[in-house]
């Protein structure tokens, strides 16, 4: 029969409490020869069951056991049933071997972690089953509890029946208990990657570990070898039982009965003390250990029930109920298989209490993230009103800002529009005034005091108009502006400006400062160094750094002596500083063509502003 088959069956068996247990004995004694390692032979009748770690507590050896079976009417076949026998075991019929488990001696193995069903040879014979002597060979080590349960000894099909009831009870039980701590430890450890909480992380280590322990109830061939693993099974069990009592504390904030420092220590010493049991093979310091931690159980008790009692609440009943059943379940067996020796082959309510502990675990794991999920939503509702609330006064503040830097931008355009005209236009008005006090001046100065005001309003008015970083279309204004004083006073111009790219924060202000270094370069030109020619460049240099450079070159007298000099001293005195204020460098020399050479060379890539722009007083300002 397939083994899936069997467990399926088993459950079926032990749920419904079907056994057939008719016409089956139960063999309760045997003769026994007993040889531990290193010792003598003993040759004594035992009642079974037996446990090599009763009779020879910390040491190996080898066991023989016989009994008779009777003879009887009936002819079908008949059967073996052993519920536990170990570590490894040989099945002897009348000197025949029926059956093995393993290899005599060979600690590779445990038989004794399965049930045994062996099927007796059939024999032909008219008047029944005639008597027969079974032996039953195990070797065992020790602490593994090696020896020889009760066997149950029948017809075929009942002795199989009864094998399948106590296989559904130990198999089926141990596998859910398995599948349930994985699943909760899973389930733990996904709400700990997203939360974070400590809670979690104890639950799954905690479901971790019982599922390692449990394992080891069905694990016929252990990776490590005897004793490390009975070491290692040992420490899950002891994380296992901590963990979860630390857990169950936690969901009643009374962690703090397992984070003192004698509970500290004594775990400690615990996990260095269970260890030296099974490498020592001292079979008593590890009862002794589990002793300490059933007597720790009793305050966990107390604290679980005064929390279901005080809080009342769902949480710190289910707790309490869950707590009292694992613990319950843990001492009896503690009490019943570790200190009486009762038959442990058959029944173990431990794989049943852990298997309900982890899900109702997780049914609070689950309750408890979707109760801080719940408050997390309504956190992040209240956050994102709030959100919602900042966001509304952060615009409506924009809005006022706005409105204000509106109000100061007009009010900064208006005064430096009203500082233009009068460094400009005014400054001129009052030259021509200063002019038409005086007697018999030519018609063509005063002409030339008036051109010069209207050249200064028109361009102010022309600094006002957007330009969006386009140069080019500045110095085209500037020549259509200056082209007909330049035709008057009988100076030709050469016009050569290449396509210029955009510049960044090409502002009204910086607009008007390079026209009145361009128009102080003009005036210059036409009235002191008697020019016929001028030449006007524009191009991009590509550096670096890259920047925009403008010149303007005179074919006139060029710097003649300290009388020009001087008179030219405020002149370039202020295209120095217009061009400094728009972070522009201005170089003025004598040119190729034996005149003046004046090359404004401007940033390409520039700011929203240039340093000091705004708030440098104009050089023309009386």
């Amino acid at each position: 029969m397939a083994p899936w088959l069997r467990l399926l069956l088993a459950a079926a068996l032990s749920l419904t409490g079907l056994s057939a247990v008719a016409a089956v004995e139960r063999v309760t004694h045997a003769q026994a020869i007993l040889t531990p390692a290193g010792g003598a032979a003993q040759t004594t009748e035992v009642t079974l069951p037996h446990r090599w770690d009763q009779s020879f507590p910390g040491q190996d050896g080898m066991a023989s056991y016989r009994f008779d079976i009777p003879a009887t009417k009936t002819t079908g076949p008949r059967a073996l049933y052993l519920p536990r026998a170990g570590n490894q075991i040989e099945v002897w019929l009348d000197e025949r071997l029926v059956h093995h488990a393993g290899q005599l001696g060979d600690a590779r193995t445990d038989s004794a972690k399965m049930p045994i069903w062996v099927p007796l040879p059939e024999v032909a014979h008219a008047q029944g089953y005639p008597a027969a002597r079974m032996q039953v060979r195990v070797t065992a080590q020790a602490m593994r509890w090696g020896g020889l349960s009760t066997p149950w000894i029948g017809p075929r099909d009942e002795v199989h029946g009864l094998y399948l009831e106590h296989l559904g009870s130990r198999q089926i039980g141990a596998w859910l208990g398995i599948g349930a701590l994985l699943l909760s430890s899973l389930m733990a450890a996904g709400f700990w990657w997203s939360q974070r909480e400590r809670l979690y992380l104890v639950m799954c280590l905690g479901s971790a570990a019982g599922a390692l322990r449990i394992f080891d109830r069905v694990l016929e061939q252990p990776p490590l070898p005897w004793p490390w693993w009975g070491a290692v099974s040992a420490w899950a069990l002891l994380a296992y039982l901590v963990l979860v009592g630390y857990f169950l504390l936690m969901l009643i904030d009374r962690q703090q009965l397992l984070e003192a420092r004698w509970f500290r220590v004594l775990l400690g010493i615990d996990l260095l003390a269970s260890a030296a049991a099974f490498v020592l093979r001292l079979p008593w310091l590890w009862t002794l250990v589990l002793a300490s931690l059933v007597g720790v159980a009793a305050p966990l008790w107390i604290a679980m029930a005064q929390a279901a009692w005080r809080q009342r609440t769902t949480r710190a009943l289910a707790v309490f109920a869950t707590g009292t059943v694992h613990l319950g379940a843990t001492g009896f067996e503690w009490l019943m298989v570790r200190l009486r020796g009762t038959d442990p082959g058959t029944t173990s309510l431990m794989p049943y209490s852990i298997a309900l502990l982890a899900l109702l675990m997780s049914a609070l794991l689950v309750r408890r993230f979707a109760r801080v999920a719940g408050e997390h939503r309504a956190l992040l509702a209240t956050l994102d009103a709030r959100v919602r609330q900042r966001e509304a006064e952060l615009l409506r503040r924009h809005a006022e800002l706005r409105q204000e830097y509106a109000q100061q931008a007009a009010l900064q355009e208006r005064q430096r529009l009203m500082r233009d005209i009068h460094d400009g236009v005014g400054v001129q008005l009052v030259g021509l005034l200063d002019l038409l006090e005086r007697d018999a001046l030519p018609r063509q100065v005063l002409r030339d005091q008036v051109g010069t005001a209207l050249d200064e309003l028109r361009m102010a008015v022309d600094a006002l108009q957007p330009v969006h970083g386009d140069l080019t279309t500045v110095l085209a204004t500037l020549r259509y502006r200056l082209r007909p004083r330049l035709e008057a006073a009988g100076i030709a111009i050469d016009w050569q400006v290449d396509e210029l790219p955009p510049i960044e924060g090409l502002t009204p202000t910086t607009v008007l400062q390079i026209q009145r270094v361009l128009q102080e370069a003009f005036t210059n030109a036409m009235r002191h160094a008697q020019a016929q020619r001028l030449w006007v460049r524009a191009w991009l240099d590509s550096g670096p750094p890259e920047r925009l450079v403008l010149s303007v070159e005179d074919d006139g007298r060029g710097f003649q002596g300290s009388d020009e000099a001087s008179t030219h001293g405020n002149g370039l005195a202020s295209m120095h500083a217009r061009a400094l204020a728009i972070g522009a460098e201005l170089e003025i020399g004598a040119g190729p063509h034996g005149g003046t050479l004046l090359r404004l060379a401007l940033p390409a890539q520039r700011g929203a502003s240039a340093p000091g722009q705004d708030g440098v007083p104009s050089p023309c300002q009386p």
